[in-house]
C-alpha cells in the first residue's frame, strides 16, 4: 500500500511550520511586517485546513495539531510564544496511538500507526517470565535521549532517500576594498550529501506472550535502540569530520576551553551553549568542575562545562572527547517518521510488532564546526 497519500500532508505542515519560525527569526525583535503579519496569517489557515483534513481521515491514527499559537498583539509575545517551543522528537507517541497500537496487539489485527505528538513522553521498561503466572512492572524513563535532539540539530522531512547540501567554509576576514576595485569573492561551497536508511527494531510474540503485553513496553524499547542507532550514526560522523584529534596536554579542562574557543570562531558562534562537548562516561571525570549552570543545580537534564552541553555516550570513542557546534554543523533528514506495523501469522500465532524510520544525518555543513581532543594519551 502506497504511504504518498499520508505523507504528503505531514511534509506539507512541517514546511509550513519552517516558513512561520522563518518569517519571525527575520524579524528579529521587532515587529513582524505587515506583509509578514499577512503571511502568518495564511499559515495558519493552510495548517488548520490540513488539520481538518486529517481528522476527517478514520483510517490513519495521528491526532498531530499544528504547534503556532494564536498571534497576540505585541510583537514580543508572538516571537515568545513560538520559539520557545521545543523541537518536535522524532521518536516520541500519542497516547491515541499507543491506545490503537494496545487494541490490533490485543485483538491479533494488522496495524500501521504514526507517532506524531512530540509532547508525548512514553518509554517503559517491563519484567516478565513468558509462560507462567505472572506480574508487569514498569519503570518509566524520561527518554529515549536523542544527540541531535539535545544538541538542537534542525530536522528536515524530504521525501528522498538521498539529501543533498552545501557544505560551507566561513569567509577568512579581508581588509578593506579600494576605491573602485572589487570586492573580495566567496565561493567556498562544496556539495555533500547522505543516503537515508532504515532504523528499527522488531518483536515477535507467541500467542501466549501477547496475554498482558503492553503496546507501550514495547514500542518503548524499540525507541529506546533506534535513539541509540542513531546516536551511534552521528557521533561516528561527527568524530570522522573532526579529523585527527589534537595532542594530549596535561591540563584537560583548559584544552577543552581551547577546543570550545576554536569550534566558537570557526562557526562564528557567540554562545557557548551551542556547543556540545562529546566524552565517554570513563572520561567525563576529566572536566573535574563539571556542574550545573543554568541557575538551579538540581534536575537540570545535562551537566555543562564551560556553558557546553556535556553529552556522555558510549558511542563515543574511549580517550578522546569531540567538541561540536552541531546546530550549524549537522542536519537531520528524515523521510519516513516514527512508525510502528504489526502483522499475525495464522499458522503459529506469532504476532510481529516492528518500529522503524527512514533518516539520516548530513554532517559539516559549516567546516571546522567539530575538534576532537586527546584527554588520556600521554
Amino acid at each position: 500500500m502506497s504511504e504518498a497519500p499520508e505523507k504528503a500532508p505531514e511534509i506539507e505542515r512541517e514546511r509550513l511550520i519552517v516558513e512561520a519560525r522563518q518569517l519571525i527569526a527575520d524579524a528579529g525583535d521587532g515587529p513582524l511586517s505587515e506583509q509578514a503579519t499577512a503571511r502568518f496569517s495564511e499559515i495558519e489557515q493552510q495548517l488548520d485546513r490540513l488539520r481538518d483534513e486529517q481528522d476527517q481521515r478514520p483510517d490513519t491514527v495521528d491526532p498531530t495539531r499544528h504547534p503556532l499559537p494564536n498571534m497576540p498583539n505585541t510583537p514580543s509575545g508572538h516571537h515568545s510564544g513560538l520559539l520557545a517551543e521545543e523541537s518536535p522528537h522524532p521518536l516520541a507517541y500519542t497516547a491515541q496511538a499507543l491506545t490503537a497500537l494496545q487494541a490490533a496487539i490485543d485483538a491479533h489485527e494488522p496495524l500501521r500507526v504514526r507517532a506524531a505528538d512530540p509532547r508525548a513522553r512514553f518509554a517503559t521498561i517491563t519484567t516478565t517470565t513468558h509462560g507462567a503466572p505472572r506480574a508487569w512492572g514498569a519503570n518509566v524513563l524520561t527518554g529515549p535521549r536523542l544527540l541531535s535532539q539535545v544538541a538542537g540539530v534542525p530536522r528536515q522531512p524530504v521525501e528522498a532517500v538521498l539529501a543533498q547540501f552545501p557544505q560551507l567554509t566561513l569567509p577568512t576576514a579581508q581588509p578593506v576594498t579600494a576605491e573602485a576595485a572589487s570586492l573580495t569573492e566567496y565561493a567556498s561551497s562544496a556539495a555533500g550529501s547522505v543516503t537515508l536508511g532504515r532504523f528499527g527494531r522488531w518483536t515477535d510474540m507467541s500467542r501466549e506472550a501477547l496475554i498482558g503485553a503492553d503496546a507501550a513496553a514495547i514500542t518503548g524499547m524499540h525507541r529506546v535502540g533506534i535513539a541509540l542507532d542513531l546516536d551511534q550514526v552521528l557521533v561516528d560522523a561527527v568524530e570522522t569530520a573532526a579529523g585527527t584529534a589534537v595532542a594530549f596536554a596535561a591540563d584537560v579542562p583548559a584544552q577543552i576551553r581551547k577546543a570550545m574557543a576554536q569550534v566558537q570562531a570557526n562557526t562564528a558562534s557567540d554562545d557557548p551553549a551551542d556547543l556540545v562537548i562529546l566524552a565517554h562516561p570513563d572520561d567525563v571525570y576529566l572536566l573535574q568542575d563539571v556542574s550545573p549552570t543554568g541557575g538551579s543545580t538540581i534536575a537540570e537534564r545535562f551537566q555543562r562545562f564551560s556553558g557546553a552541553l556535556v553529552y556522555p555516550s558510549n558511542a563515543v570513542s574511549t580517550g578522546f572527547m569531540t567538541v561540536a557546534n552541531l546546530r550549524v554543523g549537522a542536519r537531520y533528514f528524515e523521510a519516513v517518521g516514527l512508525s510502528t506495523a504489526t502483522q499475525v501469522d495464522v499458522k503459529t500465532g506469532v504476532e510481529t510488532v516492528a518500529t522503524y524510520t527512514v533518516a539520516g544525518y548530513g554532517v559539516t555543513l559549516t567546516t571546522g564546526f567539530a575538534v576532537m581532543q586527546d584527554v588520556v594519551t600521554p
